[in-house]
Protein backbone atom coordinates (compact mmCIF):
# COMPACT_ATOMS: atom_id res chain seq x y z
CA UNK A 1 0.00 0.00 0.00
CA UNK A 2 1.35 3.46 -1.22
CA UNK A 3 0.82 6.86 0.31
CA UNK A 4 -0.76 7.76 -3.13
CA UNK A 5 -3.20 4.56 -2.63
CA UNK A 6 -4.27 5.38 0.93
CA UNK A 7 -7.78 6.59 1.32
CA UNK A 8 -9.52 8.17 4.39
CA UNK A 9 -10.88 5.16 5.57
CA UNK A 10 -7.77 3.55 6.04
CA UNK A 11 -6.19 6.33 7.89
CA UNK A 12 -9.27 6.18 10.02
CA UNK A 13 -9.03 2.76 10.59
CA UNK A 14 -5.69 2.52 11.88
CA UNK A 15 -6.69 5.94 14.15
CA UNK A 16 -9.37 3.72 16.04
CA UNK A 17 -6.35 0.72 16.05
CA UNK A 18 -4.25 2.87 17.84
CA UNK A 19 -6.73 4.36 20.11
CA UNK A 20 -7.94 0.62 21.03
CA UNK A 21 -4.23 -0.31 21.84
CA UNK A 22 -3.89 2.97 23.30
CA UNK A 23 -7.50 2.18 25.59
CA UNK A 24 -6.79 -0.96 26.33
CA UNK A 25 -3.00 -0.31 27.29
CA UNK A 26 -4.69 1.93 29.91
CA UNK A 27 -7.16 -0.32 31.60
CA UNK A 28 -4.14 -3.12 31.91
CA UNK A 29 -1.66 -0.20 33.52
CA UNK A 30 -4.80 0.83 36.02
CA UNK A 31 -5.22 -3.03 36.82
CA UNK A 32 -1.70 -3.01 37.37
CA UNK A 33 -1.22 -0.06 39.21
CA UNK A 34 -4.15 -0.13 41.62
CA UNK A 35 -2.94 -1.87 43.94
CA UNK A 36 0.51 -0.76 43.87
CA UNK A 37 -0.93 2.46 45.15
CA UNK A 38 -2.53 0.32 47.76
CA UNK A 39 0.50 -1.22 48.68
CA UNK A 40 2.22 1.92 48.38
CA UNK A 41 0.59 3.56 51.29
CA UNK A 42 0.48 0.34 53.36
CA UNK A 43 4.62 0.71 52.74
CA UNK A 44 4.36 4.42 53.64
CA UNK A 45 2.32 3.42 56.87
CA UNK A 46 4.50 0.71 57.82
CA UNK A 47 7.91 2.81 57.20
CA UNK A 48 6.19 5.55 60.01
CA UNK A 49 5.17 2.71 62.48
CA UNK A 50 9.08 1.49 61.88
CA UNK A 51 10.13 4.95 62.45
CA UNK A 52 8.24 5.21 66.08
CA UNK A 53 9.28 1.82 67.00
CA UNK A 54 13.44 3.01 66.53
CA UNK A 55 12.43 6.26 68.36
CA UNK A 56 10.92 3.82 71.35
CA UNK A 57 13.97 1.11 70.89
CA UNK A 58 16.23 4.12 71.17
CA UNK A 59 15.12 5.37 74.41
CA UNK A 60 14.75 1.84 75.72
CA UNK A 61 18.47 1.48 74.71
CA UNK A 62 19.94 5.00 76.96
CA UNK A 63 17.52 3.76 79.90
CA UNK A 64 19.34 0.29 80.04
CA UNK A 65 22.10 2.48 79.22
CA UNK A 66 21.68 4.58 82.48
CA UNK A 67 21.14 1.43 84.93
CA UNK A 68 23.57 0.14 87.08
CA UNK A 69 26.43 -2.98 86.03
CA UNK A 70 27.11 -5.87 87.97
CA UNK A 71 30.09 -4.44 89.54
CA UNK A 72 28.30 -1.32 90.17
CA UNK A 73 26.07 -3.63 92.11
CA UNK A 74 28.56 -5.45 93.67
CA UNK A 75 30.43 -2.00 94.93
CA UNK A 76 26.98 -0.81 95.77
CA UNK A 77 26.22 -4.15 97.87
CA UNK A 78 29.66 -3.79 99.86
CA UNK A 79 28.96 -0.38 100.80
CA UNK A 80 25.48 -1.27 102.26
CA UNK A 81 27.53 -3.95 104.37
CA UNK A 82 29.75 -1.65 105.55
CA UNK A 83 26.74 1.04 106.05
CA UNK A 84 24.92 -1.56 108.53
CA UNK A 85 28.33 -2.16 110.51
CA UNK A 86 28.44 1.53 111.31
CA UNK A 87 24.78 1.77 112.09
CA UNK A 88 25.58 -1.35 114.56
CA UNK A 89 28.24 0.50 116.07
CA UNK A 90 26.41 3.55 116.34
CA UNK A 91 24.05 1.54 118.04
CA UNK A 92 26.06 -0.08 120.23
CA UNK A 93 27.77 3.50 121.15
CA UNK A 94 23.91 5.35 121.68
CA UNK A 95 22.78 2.52 124.15
CA UNK A 96 24.75 3.93 127.01
CA UNK A 97 23.52 7.16 126.30
CA UNK A 98 19.38 5.97 126.08
CA UNK A 99 20.03 4.37 129.27
CA UNK A 100 21.22 7.52 130.95
CA UNK A 101 18.53 8.85 129.56
CA UNK A 102 16.21 6.85 131.06
CA UNK A 103 17.53 7.19 134.35
CA UNK A 104 17.25 10.75 134.13
CA UNK A 105 13.66 10.97 132.91
CA UNK A 106 12.59 8.57 135.84
CA UNK A 107 14.94 10.81 138.43
CA UNK A 108 12.89 13.63 136.80
CA UNK A 109 9.88 11.82 137.20
CA UNK A 110 10.44 11.02 141.26
CA UNK A 111 11.39 14.44 141.45
CA UNK A 112 7.95 15.69 140.26
CA UNK A 113 5.89 13.25 142.22
CA UNK A 114 7.35 14.27 145.86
Amino acid sequence: MTPAETTFQDVVLWVIALSSLVSFGTVVWNIFSGPSKKNGAAITELLSRIALQDIEVQRLRDKVAALPDAEMMHRLELSMVRMEGNISQIDERIRPVAAIAARMQDLLIEQGRK
